[in-house]
């Protein structure tokens, strides 16, 4: 296991999600890979593995091909965080009120079948309902949050409400805010817990589950689809691609839409009780308002503090990720000042997707299927469409969803590599800058 060396962290730190020191990612199926197969699906995450789920109940012989081992990308290296994601209502009022609400009705859906499917196939993964904390950098953007509120409550109902600064210390114990918007629905899981009980769920129900298998070249065969993996052929009646952020290497069409996007993390030493308990009084989900997003939670057993954010290098080399390391614990002590002498002992980064609308897509493109594209929102809506894609692969009407009709944006200058990531980070981050100064 890889060590992170540097002053701010302590002696022992690693290199690796927090999440995998209770579940790392592990290698599957060393069996040889068979050279045909009624269903592939490329990516072991929580997209291809709920929609294996839906598959194999169905009677389905589902194969999963994954370049790591099922989980190892963002699927475990996310902070967690299982919630509607409100942000996507005005993102999808471009489409016209009634495209807006029916995201809102999926988000709670979604959020509700992964409690479902935990319940259902009785998966260990931490998941609690917790609340959520979103504080607002400015005056302007605490009103700008309550007009959203005002906004989704007249499409349907919702349990958000606004903390004015006053009240702000009930929700969480630092002054950088200026209130904010509470939402008690969200719930937190153990991210890498969730992705290997979802693989041992799709295992038991007979779908076999490949690693460090590396799909490429894939075209059509006779009426279904022939791809290669592991220096051999493979041939499948259909093709799933669960791939999200790593979609560049499997798909042309995806390499011009799927923006990879990088998200660092960082967990704390554990702190002490009376510590804990006065910044993190709700042992919540928390976020900044920022373009630039921050989001951050108390650990499942409420001793540390996992904090992500943006971050622009993830090449992987171990003065990279110190720099990386060093810079998403400045933004933690920025929130708690109290910080500024605790040291870390993980610090990691996953890839997400993310696309030109700000919204997930589902799709057929050349006969393979998609779902993808969840802008950094993927717990929930990754095991959703998972499963939705998995309907629709199969003819039913459950495969029905809103973002299967939304037209998936490209643009001229975007040929695979984000070259334009860095510049919208900086742009973002100076309008940001501007909200706090209330210019």
């Amino acid at each position: 296991m890889p060590r992170l060396k540097a002053d701010f962290c302590t002696e022992d730190a690693v290199d690796t999600p927090y999440w995998w020191d209770a579940a790392q990612p592990a290698k599957a199926t060393p069996d040889d890979i068979k050279a045909t197969t009624e269903v592939a699906i490329v990516g072991g995450g929580f997209t291809g593995l709920n929609a294996a789920l839906v598959l194999a109940r169905a009677g389905k012989e589902v194969t999963i091909y994954d370049a790591e081992a099922p989980g190892w990308g963002a699927s475990s290296r996310n902070g967690g965080f299982l919630g509607p994601g409100w942000a996507f209502f005005d993102t999808a009022m471009a489409y016209g009120p009634d495209v807006a609400r029916r995201v809102v009705e999926e988000s709670f859906l979604s959020l509700q079948y992964v409690k479902d499917v935990v319940a259902t196939e009785g998966l260990d993964c931490d998941l609690k309902v917790m609340g959520y904390f979103k504080g607002a950098t400015a005056p302007r953007v605490y009103d700008k949050l309550g007009r959203m509120i005002d906004r989704i409550n007249k499409v349907m109902p919702c349990d958000a409400y606004m903390v004015p600064r006053a009240a702000q210390h009930a929700e969480i114990g630092t002054d950088l805010y200026h209130g904010g918007i509470s939402m008690p629905g969200y719930a937190g899981i153990q991210p890498a817990k969730y992705a290997r009980e979802l693989a041992r769920a799709a295992t038991r129900l007979g779908v076999r589950i490949h690693s460090g298998a590396k799909v490429s070249d894939i075209r059509p065969d006779n009426g279904g689809l022939r791809f290669r993996v592991a220096g051999r052929d493979v041939v499948a009646k259909q093709v799933l691609l669960a791939t999200n952020g790593y979609s560049a290497s499997v798909s042309p069409y995806l390499k011009r839409r799927i923006i990879p996007v990088g998200s660092g993390l960082v967990a704390t030493e554990p702190l002490p009780p009376d510590l804990m308990a006065r910044l993190m009084p709700k042992q919540q989900l928390l976020a900044g308002s920022q373009r630039v997003v921050t989001y951050f939670r108390p650990s499942p057993d409420g001793t540390r503090i996992i904090l992500g954010g943006r971050v622009l290098d993830m090449s992987g080399r171990h003065e990279t990720n110190v720099a990386n390391a060093r810079y998403i614990r400045s933004l933690l002590v920025k929130i708690f000042p109290e910080l500024a002498q605790t040291k870390i002992t993980h610090y990691w980064h996953g890839q997400l997707g993310f696309t030109f609308d700000g919204m997930p897509h589902v799709k057929q493109i050349d006969g393979l299927h998609f779902a993808g594209g969840y802008n950094g929102t993927g717990v929930a809506r990754a095991s959703w469409l998972g499963s939705r894609v998995a309907h629709g692969m199969m003819g039913s009407a459950e495969g029905s969803t809103v973002y299967s009709g939304l037209n998936f944006e490209t643009r001229p200058y975007v040929h695979g590599r984000a070259w334009f990531y860095p510049l919208a980070v900086m742009y973002y981050g100076m309008l940001d800058k501007w909200d706090r100064r209330g210019l």
